[in-house]
């Protein structure tokens, strides 16, 4: 079995995003980003939620959330905000459900 690593650079995560096979292969880089202090990494999660709903028409509904609600937690708010913009038009144009 791979280990998988316990902590995570932002290119990292949206590399996870953009290769791993399934949804659940995002779990963990996607805690990873919802917890750090690190806007960039929130940055990488929420590109990441963007990503998955392209791939697998599908998100993360509580880690989604959950980072888009850490954005009001760094001055940098509204340099994420267009992030978060586009991944939302990301689930909307692919009609990714909430998983």
């Amino acid at each position: 079995m791979t280990e998988l690593p316990t902590r995570y650079a932002p290119a990292d995560i949206v590399k996870i995003a953009m290769d791993c096979e399934n949804l659940d292969a995002l779990a963990a880089p996607l805690e990873f980003a919802s917890t750090a202090d690190d806007p960039w990494m929130v940055n990488a999660g929420i590109l990441a939620i963007g990503h998955a709903a392209r791939r697998f028409k599908a998100y993360p509904a509580s880690l989604k959330d959950t980072l888009w609600a850490r954005i009001h937690d760094f001055p940098q708010a509204e340099q994420l905000r267009p992030a978060c913009l586009a991944a939302q038009e990301d689930i909307r144009h692919f009609k990714a459900k909430p998983v």
